[in-house]
């Protein structure tokens, strides 16, 4: 069981990275930063998301919050259906029932007094709620209290309290193990961690964080999480680090797999009827079809038994229909009953996440996007040009004006310390046949460029271009395997696609988290090269066409223009352009802050595989760029 749980109607309203104030946190937000695993700081609590396996039935069984169908991602992932976290209006989500919220369990569970300078454990207090907690010196109350701001980080992933009584009393023969600890900051000695200081209020040992950090080895890490009994396991990596910052970036990375609704179109597996998606998971229909089986077991069934039990089901389903649906016929939900779900348990099953293979679904969409002249659908609605104008036609072939599209995002898993190893968000045995996720509506426009541009560039700089991309091609073999290959290509479409967002965000008036990008780079087989640039939540920013106006070829025009010749110089130039920018993993050429990085909610691969130098050139490396305009 974790802590009173958090309500998931929540809205953030500031702060740093992994803090949130008011308690509120946007839906999307509890599956993506805030999601499962993730640590978030919430008024003076910190607090960790637990599994999905934790998630009230009143959630999971409530169609209610179940997202429209989309096949080719229920498919891919192997489930049945995709859960969306429920909201409340946020005048009553103080008030709103437990049972329908995500539950978060309090993590670390040492808490410092900043009254008294204690360092207490409170694992017994674990049920009690934050705001009843008092310190347990000096009985100071629950404002006083912070969560310490160091845990451990295993290498496989799980986090742990550090074990402060163990390494604080090490090598010292007086035998004590209190757990009464003060942490206080002594003068003098700077902001590192050798300016803070653990001592024992019994024996009186002391140590700063600098020597506790060398001795952070000496802690076997586990194998569960913090609100599950405890499993040791054994250090795999010897040069990991352990001692992190519970507010490190490096701590979470949620795996998100999306995909385009195109129901209604070719490029759409079929889903049959809304009568056949309505019957095919309902409570009364798999009662009754585990009724019967078990009365063909035990040899009781007979036809009477068989026809009362259908005629139930009939009755209950029709008494609670959906405003939108009329009555269904008895011979329906019959068949319905009697159907064979032999492939339900193939369907329903952990996918091994490593194999999933997200650029796969892009194939479809791709089709679509570049079908001619307007396709409209039941959740899209694009329009297809081809560029006339003659020096912007031998970079981009055409434009697709988006007015309506519907993206699904589901959370698959999450990694930790950007390693490749992707950890499943459901920590129970059983099989869920559901994952959460949440669909946003919005506009946008898709970029198609010149294919044989792009190869006849690619053939003429082939040798500047595998001298700036090597490193970063080995790089992402090395500790990135999860992102895509930075081939020539999908660096030259990704940096333009980020170049283009910091431009349009500009001349459009939008904000620069509310756009997002979606590449689309193919193999020999499925050859693709285009962008596209689309709201990402239609519920804060709207979709009132402002981004499909962008689209209009003399807008477009202008836009790109601008883009490239603010791509030219940088302010942290001619570093940024000739050194490199690479980033925290050195996944990056050219490209920093000043010049190409966007929003980390906006960019599909977490800001890395960009380099300028592929748009506008190096004379360093007698560089052509892509764009002569």
């Amino acid at each position: 069981m974790g802590d009173p749980n958090i309500n998931a109607s929540c809205r953030y309203r500031g702060g740093n990275k992994n803090r949130v104030s008011d308690g509120k946190l946007r839906k999307s937000q509890l599956l993506t930063s805030f999601g499962v695993g993730a640590i978030v700081e919430i008024n003076d609590q910190s607090l960790m998301g637990m599994d999905i396996s934790r998630w009230s039935p009143s959630i999971t069984k409530n169609k209610k919050y179940r997202i429209s169908p989309i096949p080719r991602l229920e498919k891919m992932l192997k489930k049945s259906f995709f859960i969306s976290p429920p909201t409340a209006p946020s005048e009553i989500w103080k008030d709103a029932s437990q049972t329908a919220s995500i539950p978060y369990h309090r993590f670390p569970k040492w808490l410092e007094c900043r009254k008294c300078n204690s360092l207490r454990n409170y694992q017994s207090q674990r049920f009690t709620a934050y705001k009843d907690l008092s310190c347990l010196k000096c009985g100071a109350n629950s404002k006083f209290l912070s969560p310490i701001r160091f845990i451990y980080s295993g290498d496989n992933g799980y986090l742990d309290d550090i074990n402060w009584v163990y390494l604080l009393h090490y090598g010292e023969t007086s035998g004590c193990r209190e757990n009464h600890l003060t942490k206080k900051t002594l003068g003098g000695r700077g902001g590192g961690l050798s300016a803070i200081e653990i001592s024992c209020d019994k024996c009186g040992v002391k140590k700063n964080l600098s020597q506790i950090k060398q001795l952070i080895y000496l802690q076997s890490p586990r194998s569960s999480h913090p609100w599950e009994q405890r499993i040791n396991a054994k250090v795999e990596k010897k040069d990991h680090q352990p001692f992190q910052q519970r507010g490190a970036t490096s701590l979470y990375q949620p795996r998100i797999v999306s995909a385009l609704d195109l129901s209604g179109s070719d490029y759409e597996d079929d889903i049959g009827s809304e009568v056949d998606q309505f019957l095919q998971d309902h409570e009364d229909i798999l009662d009754a079809r585990k009724f019967l089986s078990d009365a063909k077991e035990m040899n009781i069934w007979d036809q009477n038994i068989d026809d009362k039990k259908i005629k139930q089901a009939y009755e209950k389903i029709n008494s609670d229909l959906p405003l939108d649906f009329e009555k269904i016929p008895l011979e329906k939900i019959k068949s319905s009953i009697h159907e064979e779900k032999t492939d339900v348990s193939e369907k329903n099953e952990e996918v091994n996440l490593d194999d999933v293979d997200s650029e796969s679904l892009k194939i479809a969409e791709y089709a679509l996007l570049n079908d001619d002249g307007r396709q409209k659908i039941k959740n899209y609605d694009g329009e297809k040009y081809f560029i006339s104008d003659k020096i912007l036609s031998k970079y981009i072939r055409s434009v697709t004006k988006i007015r309506r599209l519907r993206e699904v995002r589901v959370l698959s898993g999450y990694t930790r310390h950007f390693y490749p190893t992707i950890h499943n968000i459901n920590a129970s045995e059983k099989v869920l046949p559901w994952l959460p996720g949440y669909e946003v509506f919005g506009e946008g426009i898709f970029i198609d460029f010149n294919s044989s541009s792009i190869k006849s560039w690619v053939k003429k700089n082939s040798k500047a271009i595998a001298s700036r991309l090597s490193v970063m091609q080995k790089r992402r073999d090395e500790s990135a395997t999860n992102l895509p290959f930075p081939s020539a290509k999908f660096v030259l479409l990704h940096t333009f696609s980020h170049l283009m967002i910091k431009q349009l965000c500009f001349e459009s008036g939008y904000g620069s988290s509310a756009l997002k990008e979606r590449i689309y780079v193919g193999d020999d087989q499925n050859e693709m090269q285009g962008i596209l640039i689309y709201t990402a939540d239609g519920d804060t920013e709207g979709s009132l066409g402002g981004l499909v106006r962008m689209g209009e070829e003399d807008r477009l025009m202008n836009s790109v223009e601008s883009m490239i010749s603010s791509a030219k110089w940088c302010s942290s130039d001619p570093a940024c352009l000739e050194i490199g920018s690479p980033g925290t993993r050195g996944l990056n050429k050219a490209s920093c802050h000043a010049c190409s990085l966007i929003s980390e909610t906006s960019c599909v691969h977490m800001n890395a595989l960009l380099d300028r130098g592929l748009i506008v050139g190096s004379e360093k490396e007698n560089l052509q760029g892509f764009f002569d305009l």
